[in-house]
């Protein structure tokens, strides 16, 4: 955890927005408004006019620390998947949850600390020992509410909306909480609201102490009470919801030495049907690729067996234990389609800190070389191409030394360089005895690096073989290809043979068992078609043969 409390405090303090508004902002306005009020007294106890000013800045800069560090960062790492990346890693929610928490109460106190010292440089703000050490601390932990809330907000909210949300809580509890204008000065009404809110209460707990007063158990009530009330809409809305075993659901154990078991799995949302009661087992060491149209059921399938979802039927099982188990044992990485990395931070040191959360970690400068990533550890994670990020998460998958790894799209985005120097790198790993599940809708990957491929249509298996068994279920020996330089590509459809019809604009491809007898049919269209080739059929055909609706023939 100290690890990841390290990435969440390195990428607050490079923030330029906690600079400004958390350390500069209350410092000018401390400046500012000492140099008008220096010599007033107020009504808080008759405390001079810098003192009480000073704790109502540190309070005000407090407040941002906290929210900004954990509101928009918690919003943009569950937009951008980061969250549900680290699911997969043995680092768990609560380690997480904790290490965001205690980074948003410590990037408060170098906000209280930077008022401070300004108050006494500038002021020369005097107060006993026994009062600074109790101002400064009942301040810094006081910001409790103000971290809940921002959990809270991040947990509800995209990025967007946090951050504009967490400004506008930030201005507006300063103003109600009398940081700017002292209470004293507000109506009956505006006196009773600002009495109830956490940032008057937090600054006041300030003010009683440095008039030498003990601090009010009313505003540490209060402050208790927020962070409690917080605490628990946070809670409500992460926490996860199971799904209730039903009366009578009885699955047998995976079978021995399976990397992969999926029995009778099933996953319905609404009344589409992602997964239908699927039966697959994968053994070690082996290449598999999953393959099937859009809505098929791929990333469904993955995210099941990872145990990212929750089956409506049917059990998955990682190594003989349930994944989760799998998982915390350190003996699986992932890759997950739509997932970005952790935004600000270094990728040597997110990398540590991922690989330090495993077991048995891969050997560091071992696991650098085989990603290709020596060149990039300096480089932040937001400052990253598509294809450097795609082998930092490969990196990142790989840091265990898991003895499975898998794959969800991974090289979606890439240019044509970068996916070769990507399966460049998963040959390497998986020469040494690995097995590696991945998905994708670039056909020649599947024909080129599985061993043995499954392919889904509709939630079900349709085949399930090697590259040349999957092309012979399919029935596939030819392709005829042409132009088409008019007319409907349906008309082809009927023609002599054909099993299958694909069109890319002008470009037309058939599937059939007869290449010589779809050829003749052909000649009827002589006039409309052009560069005729006849080619062996390939995994796409197969794909295409296997995939297509009955009707399509």
């Amino acid at each position: 955890m100290t690890g990841f409390l390290r990435l969440e405090l390195a990428r607050s303090f490079r923030d330029p927005r906690y600079l400004v508004l958390a350390i500069a902002a209350p410092v000018g306005f401390y400046l500012l408004f000492a140099g008008i009020f220096t010599g007033r007294g107020t009504s808080e106890g008759q405390l001079p006019a810098q003192v009480e000013i000073m704790v109502a800045m540190a309070t005000f800069g407090a407040m941002w620390g906290a929210l900004s560090a954990t509101a928009p960062r918690l919003a943009r790492d569950r937009e951008s998947g980061w969250l549900r990346a680290l699911k997969v890693t043995p680092l768990t929610a609560g380690r997480v949850l904790a290490a965001r928490i205690i980074a948003g109460v410590a990037v408060a106190l170098p906000a209280i600390v930077a008022v401070a010292v300004t108050a006494v440089l500038a002021h020369h703000v005097r107060l006993d020992a026994w009062q600074w050490a109790a101002c400064l601390g009942l301040l810094w932990v006081g910001t409790l509410p103000f971290v809940a809330l921002g959990i809270a907000i991040g947990s509800l909210t995209s990025s967007t909306t946090a951050y504009a949300l967490t400004t506008a809580l930030y201005f507006a509890l300063a103003a109600l909480g009398g940081l700017w204008v002292p209470p004293a000065q507000f109506s009956p009404a505006l006196r009773h609201i600002a009495a109830t809110l956490p940032s008057y209460n937090l600054a006041d707990l300030g003010w009683r102490v440095a008039g030498g007063s003990a601090p009010s158990l009313r505003s540490g009530l209060i402050l208790a009470g927020w962070t409690v009330g917080l605490t628990a809409l946070a809670a409500g809305i992460r926490r996860p919801r199971p799904r209730p075993r039903r009366r009578g659901e009885n699955f047998p154990g995976p079978p021995a030495g399976e990397v992969v078991s999926l029995s009778q799995l099933s996953k319905c949302y609404g009344p589409v049907r992602a997964l239908d009661g699927i039966e697959l087992g994968i053994c070690p060491g082996t290449t598999v690729a999953l393959l099937g149209p859009n809505g098929a059921g791929k990333s469904t399938a993955i995210e099941l067996l990872l145990g990212l979802l929750d089956a409506d039927h049917g059990s998955a099982f990682l190594f003989g234990s349930f994944p989760g188990q799998a998982i915390a044992a350190g003996r699986v990485g992932a890759m997950l389609q739509d997932t970005k990395l952790m935004s600000g931070v270094r990728v040597g040191a997110l990398l540590r800190v991922i690989r330090g959360v495993y077991p048995h970690p891969a050997d560091l400068l071992t696991l650098i070389q085989v990603a290709g990533i020596d060149g990039l550890l300096r480089r932040r994670t937001d400052q990253l191409s598509v294809g450097e990020s795609q082998r930092v998460r490969f990196a990142l998958a790989a840091s265990g030394d898991p003895q499975l790894i898998v794959l969800d799209e991974p090289t979606v985005a890439m240019d044509v360089r970068a996916r070769e120097a990507f399966w460049g790198i998963l040959r390497a790993y998986a020469a040494s005895g690995k097995t590696i599940l991945f998905s994708t809708h670039y056909l020649e990957e599947a024909d080129t690096y599985a061993g043995r491929i499954i392919l889904l249509r509709s939630g079900r298996v349709v085949a399930d073989g090697s590259p040349d068994q999957v092309k012979a279920d399919a029935g596939i020996t030819r392709t005829v290809r042409f132009r088409s330089v008019a007319g409907s590509p349906d008309r082809f459809r009927q023609l002599a043979a054909v099993t299958a019809v694909q069109a890319d604009g002008d470009r037309i491809t058939l599937l059939t068992a007869d290449a010589d007898a779809t050829v003749w049919a052909l000649y009827n269209f002589r006039d409309s078609i052009t560069d005729l080739a006849i080619t062996k059929g390939g995994l796409q055909e197969a794909f295409l043969a296997l995939t297509s609706p009955a009707d399509s023939t």
